[in-house]
């Protein structure tokens, strides 16, 4: 399936050139986001939208939402054009799942499973892989806004 091809694409892209794409070094960790447990993450992000930006080249945009079921839907869109991803971001969907303080998810077609971090802070979240530092960031609405 060519849009889960490009999303593997993407994600692995902002996963394994992240000191690229975000400066050249990885980020510090910020005091200021404090540590998120698996189960307060699950009472924050089961059944919500995230919507944000992925900083990868070229960025892109993303609208997904996390059902309590395990299922994920989303769209997304090279950046900057966040306000397209509705009606022209490619659709992609896949499961998702809690792994201590990272969100897994699988999309459909793909056997490789990709996982970040998750800090969050009010309804902003911000993606963080260990290694290369924050690749994502964005706001946390509740239920399923955007019909996804």
């Amino acid at each position: 399936m060519q849009i889960s091809l490009r999303m593997r694409q993407l994600a692995l892209v902002a996963v394994a050139f992240g000191p690229v794409l975000i400066g050249g070094h990885a980020m510090a960790q910020d005091a200021s986001w404090p540590a998120t447990t698996e189960e307060e993450l699950r009472k924050v992000i089961s059944g919500s939208t995230l919507t944000g930006e992925i900083k990868a080249e070229p960025p892109f945009n993303f609208s997904e939402f996390l059902g309590p079921d395990g299922k994920s839907r989303g769209k997304m869109i090279e950046c900057c054009r966040p306000e397209q991803v509705l009606t022209k971001g490619m659709p992609y969907a896949g499961d998702w799942t809690l792994e201590k303080d990272s969100l897994c998810l699988t999309y459909e077609g793909e056997e490789q499973k990709i996982c970040w971090r998750l800090q969050v802070k009010g309804d902003r979240f911000r993606m963080v892989d260990d290694k290369f530092g924050r690749i994502g960031e964005g706001q946390i609405r509740p239920g399923n806004p955007d019909n996804l």
